[in-house]
């Protein structure tokens, strides 16, 4: 059962191959004009993230900077990392005869953990200083803050009158912060 005749048949056939490979040419065509563009999408987005990244450069310089610097000065300040007792009780010392003080005392607490933050640590540290009145109490804190090599603050402090003359009592809270 033969639908063309002879004739026919290969001008059909050929018209059939034409077809095929037409589709077939069409299609890779259209593929890969779809490659290219979403090639071209691509390199677009990574132009686009490029430059926006490339205005925001200096602010985030900027930004770096700061945190740089804070946390430079941080650590010089003896905030951050280990305490350093030593520096602490030199300082004393050294104010002891700097201040031509009679008597410099201190008790210094261990270092625990703070409620406030997770890694901030404290240090309680009561100091007795004689003789002692409100401006040399002041004189002392006030140096001793400049040159240790840490960071308190005062909890309280009291004068006492006592045989001879007066004696000054304060609690500091040296503070030092320990966070990953």
């Amino acid at each position: 059962m033969n639908l063309l005749p002879a004739p026919l048949r290969l001008p059909a056939i050929g018209f059939a191959a034409a077809l095929v490979l037409g589709s077939s040419v069409f299609y890779l065509a259209l593929d890969a004009r779809m490659a290219s563009k979403t090639r071209q999408l691509a390199a677009q987005t990574a132009a686009d993230l490029a430059a926006r990244d490339l205005r925001q450069t200096p602010q985030r310089l900027a930004q770096d900077r700061a945190q740089s610097a804070t946390h430079a000065h941080l650590r010089a300040a003896g905030f951050l990392g280990e305490e350093d007792r030593l520096d602490w009780l030199s300082n004393l010392a050294r104010l002891h005869d700097t201040l031509d003080l009679q008597q410099v005392s201190w008790r210094l607490a261990p270092r625990a953990a703070s409620p406030l933050s997770p890694g901030l640590y404290s240090s309680g540290m009561v100091i007795a200083i004689a003789p002692g009145d409100a401006r040399r109490l002041e004189q002392f804190l006030e140096q001793l803050r400049v040159h240790a090599h840490g960071h308190f603050t005062v909890r309280d402090c009291t004068l006492l009158p006592d045989s001879g003359g007066r004696s000054t009592s304060c609690t500091l809270d040296w503070w030092t912060w320990n966070g990953q």
